[in-house]
């Protein structure tokens, strides 16, 4: 399996109501494909979108919490924030679908961002 970057995920913890925190996990080893800037060939509404594969053999996956909504980070990131602006200076996305690939050889979950 072919890695091109580092990861940080901030998982908007939200098991305290009153007070929701935004819990940091990574950095985990990638493989990126897209970001930002225009692309003819996707149109604009995709010309930001962002995808992921995150190896399952080569990271260490067992307290992975994630879902949509979370906060993607390219890099590794060694900051706690309280917002998700606290990031503005970090090429950062959404994570609009996850899916667990599980199966073959490489076997990875599969992330996009906006």
């Amino acid at each position: 399996m072919v890695t091109n970057a580092s990861l940080t995920i901030y998982h908007h913890d939200k098991k305290d109501a009153r007070n929701p925190k935004w819990v940091k996990q990574g950095p985990f080893k990638i493989w990126w494909y897209g970001g930002k800037g225009a692309s003819y060939n996707k149109g604009l509404e995709n010309s930001n979108d962002v995808k992921i594969r995150l190896w399952k053999d080569i990271n260490d996956l067992s307290n992975l919490e994630a879902s949509v909504g979370d906060i993607l980070v390219k890099g590794d990131i060694n900051k706690e924030i309280s917002m998700q602006s606290d990031l503005k200076d970090y090429e950062t996305y959404n994570i609009v679908s996850i899916i667990d690939n599980d199966f073959g050889l490489n076997k990875h979950f599969h992330i996009e961002g906006k």
